[in-house]
């Protein structure tokens, strides 16, 4: 832990030729920075993300599972507890790359005294989370500190390839879509459906913090970029032809910016004891954009605009971080208010063209019934010897979301609660070279609850002899995942 300054703490004078300096360095690595944020922001390999957040940014504070906002000492604290940038010394960079492999098992069944009308589905899903950073930390006066960094803060991946369902009315394909399929791919009931849901948040960092004595302040400025597409298709029965004038795709605009802001505070008791706090505010992305519905529907002439705000939650997390220089325990307990911000999500459309189970529609909500979540997080950090750190740690988070929210297109990973990881990192020159793992632990099945947006979609059986309580779903997740990072001294 930091050793506490001695003397009177004061603001040096400093020259106009330094502060012009050190300005300067800024703003070419700030101009660096918003460049490389537009090279990344337009790929496509940044939309499969674990859960709304990454754990963890580096692979330090994986390797803690993600504690670190009483700990610090990273340059990548710009993006967590910008206070705690006064904890590290001198300039520094920090870049790597973590990966979350989502594993999804998804089932169903619908059962009805028509025989035509059963099925049951058995799906796995692999999907690969990449998110990298870069950080980088400066100091401006003896006082002051300025980080800045750009990363893949998180975002979501589910959907369901091709599973076996009735037609939303009950009907045969052909009657239902009005197609002339030939013999039993457009008279039977029953089809094939996909859906598929990706989102991703990229995040350009700029902060600074202030020591005064003991007290640590800072703040954050966060360039908040989203990006989501939806898609759902169908097909007939055998999963080869797609059902003309059905389905619809919507992906937001490239012109998804937002603001955001974090405060941050820490306060040094004593060599073995330091205290931290801070506060992520509310960041509504603005994610208009655009829908096709129908494949070659003449109903469908145009793409329609749509106006939507997809809103990330409001966090407070506190941090304590007690033990010798050696020997560190690091504690955060964090508060996500995701309850006021995401019960559902309302979409409307400039035309009435996006298909329910009611109906089509111009404005539509999606339940997501997400819940507040705590989270207690427990990280250990030994220094063994000059060239090696070892960590290790333990996570546990109430659950974002209970029967009532799950989908096919969300996944069963929203119900994760339990993380263990561990980690380490070899130590030579000005080098530090970081590795980490985790593991959320797989929950028990959770079984999908009734009257969800999901339920009602699947639970049609014939027109005017609906079937509300045959149909029957669950999903099980498991995520391995790795960070792989460096981070390089300069003095």
């Amino acid at each position: 832990m930091q050793e506490k300054e001695k003397g009177p703490d004061t603001f040096r004078p400093i020259s106009n030729d330094i502060l012009g300096s050190k300005k300067n360095k800024i703003q070419k690595h700030s101009f660096f920075l918003i460049f490389l944020v537009l090279i990344l922001g337009s790929g496509n390999g940044l939309l499969a993300i674990d859960g709304l957040y990454f754990n963890a940014i580096n692979a330090r504070y994986s390797g803690l599972a993600g504690a670190g906002y009483g700990l610090g000492g990273s340059p990548v604290d710009v993006d967590l507890n910008p206070a705690n940038l006064s904890l590290t010394k001198g300039k520094k960079i920090e870049f790597g790359l973590g990966a979350s492999l989502i594993q999804n098992r998804y089932k169903d069944r619908f059962e009805d005294s028509n025989p035509n009308l059963n099925y049951q589905n058995d799906k796995s899903t692999n999907v690969l989370g990449p998110g990298p950073y870069i950080a980088l930390k400066l100091p401006v006066t003896d006082t002051i500190d300025y980080g800045i960094s750009l990363y893949v803060a998180g975002g979501a991946s589910g959907g369901v390839d091709k599973i076996t369902r009735n037609t939303p009315t009950g009907q045969t394909v052909n009657q239902w879509a009005g197609t002339n399929l030939p013999g039993p791919l457009g008279n039977s009931n029953q089809l094939k459906e996909s859906n598929s849901n990706t989102f991703a948040v990229v995040k350009l960092v700029n902060g600074f913090s202030v020591k005064l004595g003991d007290l640590a302040l800072g703040a954050s400025v966060e360039a908040v970029y989203g990006s989501q597409k939806l898609n759902q298709k169908y097909y007939d029965i055998t999963g080869n032809i797609e059902i003309p004038g059905q389905g619809y795709y919507y992906q937001s605009s490239k012109n998804a910016f937002a603001l955001g802001g974090i405060l941050g505070a820490n306060y040094t008791f004593s060599d073995w004891f330091r205290l931290g706090y801070a506060y992520q505010a509310h960041v509504g992305i603005p994610l208009n954009g655009g829908y096709n519905v129908g494949v070659n529907n003449s109903k469908y002439y145009h793409e329609t605009g749509v106006s939507y705000t997809f809103n990330l939650p409001e966090k407070h997390t506190l941090g304590f971080a007690f033990g010798p220089e050696n020997l560190k325990f690091a504690l955060d307990l964090v508060y996500t208010n995701y309850g006021s911000y995401l019960r559902k999500a309302n979409q409307t459309l400039q035309d009435p063209w996006l298909p329910t189970p009611l109906g089509n529609t111009g404005s539509a909500d999606a339940h997501l019934n997400f819940r507040d979540q705590w989270a207690a997080i427990l990280g250990i950090e030994y220094k063994p010897s000059s060239s090696w750190v070892l960590r290790t740690g333990y996570a546990y988070n109430s659950p974002m979301v209970k029967s009532n929210a799950l989908g096919g297109t969300t996944g069963g990973f929203f119900s994760l609660t339990d993380l263990v990881s561990a980690g380490f990192s070899y130590l030579f020159d000005k080098w530090s070279l970081d590795l980490a793992l985790s593991y959320n632990i797989p929950r028990k099945t959770i079984e999908g609850g009734k009257g969800t947006d999901w339920d009602l979609s699947h639970s049609v059986g014939v027109v005017g002899n609906a079937n509300l309580t045959g149909y029957s779903y669950n999903s099980q997740a498991r995520i391995p995942s790795f960070n792989i990072g460096a981070t390089r001294s300069f003095d």
